[in-house]
């Protein structure tokens, strides 16, 4: 975000650059698998209802 509101010039020091690009790219995966296992869980809480009552959230 800091790049694209300079105009696309790298504003912070250059060893943030690779941090900012994990942050990046963490979130968008990590926001994925969270997706996957949410519907992971609810299929299995459809398909199977009796077994998963049990369980907390």
């Amino acid at each position: 975000m800091a790049e694209a509101a300079a105009g696309m010039v790298w504003p912070l020091p250059a060893a943030l650059c690779p941090v900012a690009n994990f942050c990046f790219y963490s979130s968008i995966y990590l926001s994925s698998l969270f997706l996957a296992a949410l519907s992971v869980r609810r299929y299995l809480g459809v398909a199977f209802p009796l077994r998963l009552r049990g369980r907390g959230r």
